[in-house]
């Protein structure tokens, strides 16, 4: 997702996110391009993420309040179509409801405009490919309305209130928990499984995904506790704040978030521009930033500006080129998890020699 998120919600990718931009998100330094699917850490065949393939437990009629209003859904969804982002719909498939229509995944992801990770529990639930709405001029509507919905969910994306109002003349809508972009994967599990009639299930997914990371953190070893920097060098210098996912995911694995972050943004920014010139502050022990290819990376890690980055300069730059990889990562849901967790740990520890 891009430092600088356009305020539709389906605009889903700026300048930074775009491929042109030369900001590649996905695995890590080609050495960690292998994982397509969870190993839960010990080798084994791909497992799925955290899931809770349940029936409605809630009473309805439910009211969801999220940032945008109070919604209220009279009965149990039978169509959900997801708007926004690259997981919303993971959120929905992790309770067991497979949507009639979501956003084309158009970064990061597979030939179907989706991701391994959501294509796998659809098959696993034997439910039908949702329809792949491009939403790159804006919020389609046409096809929206088309599926019929009984239910919009837009827990991950931008939309406005002029666009939320027009949706809700469609079905009824629930958008993001607290703000456009800056949500936790477990506010967005729990307000989506509000909305289904799934609470218990939605706090049993949320517990069950933090142990997962919990657990694997620990495989960090010497590098769980070391303080990071995710920043952008593709065009301009700068990095990532804690309300952005990319760090709260390092974050999620027992890492630090460099002080140089810390103190010079504040908690509800996702992205900081920094002055080339002053590259030599931006002190932590490791520098994660993307890349498009193995050659941009290398040029990252040569240029002679970055190299005063103290962790490139110390051989400790961790430059991401497979989109799917740090897609899982910084759109984080429980389906995703075990792919993120399987693609980032072992990189993070061969580069800091952990």
């Amino acid at each position: 997702m891009s430092p600088h998120r356009s305020g539709n919600a389906s605009r889903q990718f700026n300048r930074r996110t775009l491929l042109g931009s030369g900001l590649a998100v996905a695995s890590l330094m080609g050495l960690a391009a292998c994982s397509t699917g969870a190993r839960d850490g010990d080798g084994q065949a791909p497992t799925p993420g955290a899931t809770a393939s349940s029936s409605p437990t809630d009473t309805f009629p439910v009211e969801v309040t999220h940032a945008l209003g109070t919604t209220k859904v009279e009965a149990a969804p039978q169509r959900v179509v997801c708007v926004g982002a690259s997981n919303t719909q993971d959120f929905v498939a992790a309770l067991g409801v497979v949507p009639v229509g979501m956003t084309k995944v158009a970064w990061g992801g597979n030939a179907n405009g989706s991701t391994d990770w959501f294509d796998a529990k659809v098959s696993e639930l034997g439910g039908q490919t949702p329809k792949a709405m491009d939403e790159s001029d804006g919020v389609n509507f046409t096809d929206i309305a088309e599926l019929s919905p009984d239910l919009i969910v837009a827990v991950n994306s931008g939309v406005t209130r002029e666009e939320y109002d027009r949706l809700t003349k469609i079905a009824p809508v629930v958008a993001y928990p607290t703000g456009p972009w800056v949500n936790s994967w477990q506010d967005m599990q729990r307000v989506t499984a509000k909305a289904l009639g799934r609470s218990a299930a939605g706090d049993e997914l949320v517990s069950r995904t933090e142990e997962l990371v919990s657990r694997r953190s620990d495989e960090l070893g010497a590098a769980k506790g070391k303080t990071f920097i995710y920043g952008d060098v593709s065009q301009s210098l700068g990095f990532y704040g804690p309300a952005d996912g990319r760090p709260r995911f390092f974050t999620e694995l027992g890492m630090n978030l460099a002080d140089a972050v810390k103190d010079n943004i504040t908690e509800d920014q996702f992205w900081r521009e920094w002055p080339r010139e002053r590259a030599d502050e931006l002190t932590s022990d490791l520098f994660v930033a993307a890349a498009e290819d193995d050659a941009q990376a290398e040029k990252f890690r040569t240029d002679p500006i970055l190299k005063t980055i103290p962790a490139i300069a110390n051989g400790r730059g961790m430059f991401l080129t497979d989109k799917q990889d740090v897609l899982s990562g910084y759109s984080s849901s429980p389906l995703s998890m075990p792919h993120a967790l399987d693609a980032h740990i072992p990189a993070i520890k061969t580069t800091l020699g952990a």
